[in-house]
């Protein structure tokens, strides 16, 4: 009790609710620095390799240097961003064997996936899918490539979460993330979209049925002709590739 008031535990009390209020605005703050930040590196405002100060975006952001390590240090964990020697950070410039090995980590894991998925399919998830189908179909016949691109990505995520393999699950959408970050760099096409959605149709049908092996093999496709596609993209795009290779399409 407080003996001066007669309040029990008041002023501990209002402390309590002073720390949390500042917590939450700093957690606010970190927030809107790293959505204005990730824009800046998706248009190209600051582009890869450049060295990030904090000091210089506080600035710009016209906040503290907290929420703008906060935002950077999530923005690392998504690869946007690396720490450098001198404890700085700077935007990430992409590599193209490092892409090839993610779509190839990406591949092993949606396979086992799909064939998991195929073998313990529900009603709920037949619905889940085919609903988040027809959705893309209908934003790519609008050309709505942004929208469309979120539902096709769904589907995989849905897949990995039918398997219920939650190691499996976990690790895969670790992996995924990491590829649609990618694909926000205006790598996507509508064409690319809709060749894309053909072949989750492709993947639906057998899943559908329970067919693991058909539904794996579709998935197989898949993986080869999105590798394909986007390897050719990013190797046109100068601006963002800081280290070329020769990539081998047989699989």
């Amino acid at each position: 009790m407080d003996n001066s008031t007669g309040n029990p535990r008041k002023i501990g009390f209002s402390s309590h609710l002073q720390d949390d209020s500042e917590r939450m605005a700093k957690t606010s703050l970190a927030d809107k620095a790293y959505v204005r930040i990730k824009e800046w590196i998706i248009a190209f405002r600051l582009k890869p390799g450049t060295h990030l100060t904090i000091g210089q975006l506080a600035e710009a952001l016209d906040i503290s240097r907290t929420p703008v390590r906060e935002a950077l240090s999530r923005l690392e964990q998504e690869y946007l961003v690396v720490r450098t020697p001198m404890k700085g950070f700077a935007v990430k410039g992409m590599d193209l064997k490092e892409i090839a090995d993610l779509f190839e980590v990406r591949t092993a894991i949606e396979l086992l996936a799909v064939k998991q998925a195929a073998r313990r399919i529900d009603a709920g998830t037949r619905r889940q899918l085919a609903d988040s189908l027809a959705s893309a179909a209908r934003w790519i016949e609008k050309g709505e490539t942004s929208r469309s691109l979120k539902l096709e990505q769904s589907f995989h995520m849905n897949i990995l979460m039918a398997s219920g393999n939650i190691p499996l699950a976990e690790i895969g959408r670790g992996i995924l993330g990491r590829i649609w970050t990618i694909q926000t760099f205006n790598i996507i096409t509508s064409d690319m979209l809709a060749a894309a959605h053909e072949e989750h149709m492709d993947v639906f049908r057998p899943l559908s049925a329970g067919d693991a092996k058909a539904a794996e093999a579709s998935m197989r496709r898949h993986m080869k002709h999105t590798t394909q596609a986007l390897m050719i993209r990013l190797k046109d795009r100068n601006d963002i590739i800081h280290n070329a290779i020769t990539f081998d399409f047989k699989a």
